[in-house]
């Protein structure tokens, strides 16, 4: 990106996480960056465009780095703190980066009356978290961590459903919220959470 171009697609994710996508146009977005209106379309063909972009930055960041599920093996053999430590550790560094945390809440605020949002927010932050961790249960399964007649589903549910609970309360219900603290809170409670449900199911 070029030096205008990433101011837009910043100022652009501060304006929207904070006034909602249809509340800011781009005239507002060209005044924040310090440049004419139509200097926007020199980067973008159009507001949406710039959506499209933050929504990718978004998707790509958070699956980048992703462990494998070879190498969520080898934790597992390590312990079962070990493997979640490792997990959260690399969650929560990316989501503790401010812009990530904008567009978390920018993804929250719109998915109400923005289909493409809301599309985004079941693909992204719904069905693929909890994909990828009822990959992680049948695999605790066959390890013979927890009793194989669980439901994987329902053991990814449970977890994931309370963490994005959290996170939707902090972005909504709470805002504006200490993030750092709310930070603390997250990783804490979910650590106790997936510890809660570990020991429910664990294989004697």
């Amino acid at each position: 990106m070029t030096v205008n171009k990433d101011k837009i697609f910043e100022i652009s994710i501060e304006l929207f996480s904070e006034y909602g996508y249809d509340g800011v146009s781009i005239r507002q977005i060209a005044k924040k960056v310090g440049i004419k209106e139509s200097s926007i379309y020199n980067h973008y063909k159009s507001k949406e465009s710039i959506l499209d972009a933050i929504l990718e930055f978004y998707i790509n960041e958070m699956t980048n780095d992703e462990i494998p599920l070879s190498k969520a093996d080898e934790n597992l053999d390590v312990s079962f703190d070990y493997f979640y430590k490792v997990g959260l550790e690399l969650y929560m560094s990316k989501l503790k980066n401010p812009t990530m945390m904008k567009i978390t809440r920018l993804i929250l605020i719109e998915s109400y009356h923005n289909e493409k949002i809301n599309r985004f927010l079941k693909m992204a932050m719904i069905d693929g978290p909890i994909n990828g961790w009822m990959e992680l249960f049948d695999l605790m399964k066959t390890k013979k961590l927890i009793k194989s007649d669980c439901n994987s589903r329902h053991l990814a549910e449970s977890f994931y459903y309370y963490g994005f609970f959290l996170i939707y309360q902090h972005f909504i219900v709470n805002y504006p919220e200490d993030d750092e603290e709310f930070l603390k809170e997250l990783s804490e409670k979910s650590k106790n959470q997936i510890q809660l449900i570990y020991n429910s199911v664990k294989a004697v």
